[in-house]
C-alpha cells in the first residue's frame, strides 16, 4: 500500500503505541488494566533492550498501528491498529513483518492469543492469514498457532 511504512519502534514511540492501544474497539483495556499486566510506558524501554521485535506502522505520516513479538516465547504478543486506519492493510503488513521476523529468529511454530469472544474480528483476520486455533482457552483468551511455511513435512535432510 502506498504511503505505508513499517519500521522498528524507538523509545520515542511509546506515546503513540499507548495512544493506539487506548483507542481500539475490541480487546480494549484501560491504562490501569494494562498496568496490572505490567504494560507500562516504563516497561517499553526494557522490552526494546530485551530484544523484543516492536514495529510501528506509519501511514501517510501518522502512527497507524503496532506489533510486538517475543522471540524467546515464539509469540506475537500484541498487534493493534488505530480504528481510524482499519481496513487499509495496516494489520496485515504488521502481521507479516512479525511472522517473518519470528521465523527468522529460529521459531518453527509461533503463537498468539486473542479474546475468546467469537464475534471478535481477530478470529477471521488470523484465519485468513494462515493461523489455526488450537482450541485452547484460558482467561477468556483463545490460542492460535502458525508453523514456519519454509519447513516441509517431507524435508528429511
Amino acid at each position: 500500500m502506498a504511503g505505508l511504512k513499517i519500521r522498528k519502534a524507538r523509545i520515542g514511540d511509546v506515546g503513540a503505541i499507548f495512544a493506539i492501544r487506548s483507542r481500539v474497539r475490541e480487546n480494549h483495556l484501560s491504562a490501569s488494566q494494562l498496568a496490572e499486566r505490567g504494560v507500562t510506558k516504563s516497561a517499553f524501554g526494557k522490552w526494546l533492550s530485551d530484544g523484543y521485535g516492536i514495529w510501528i506502522a506509519d501511514l501517510d505520516g501518522s502512527a497507524a498501528g503496532f506489533a510486538i513479538a517475543i522471540p524467546t516465547e515464539a509469540t506475537l504478543w500484541a498487534l493493534f491498529v488505530d480504528p481510524d486506519f482499519e481496513g487499509r492493510g495496516v494489520g496485515a503488513a504488521l502481521l507479516r513483518m512479525a511472522e517473518e521476523w519470528l521465523f527468522a529468529q529460529g521459531c518453527d511454530d509461533i503463537s498468539l492469543t486473542t479474546g475468546a469472544d467469537p464475534k471478535n474480528r481477530a478470529h477471521g483476520f488470523y484465519d485468513m492469514h494462515g493461523w489455526h486455533s488450537t482450541g485452547d482457552q484460558e482467561s477468556n483468551e483463545v490460542e492460535y498457532i502458525k508453523s514456519n511455511p519454509s519447513l516441509s513435512l517431507f524435508d528429511f535432510t
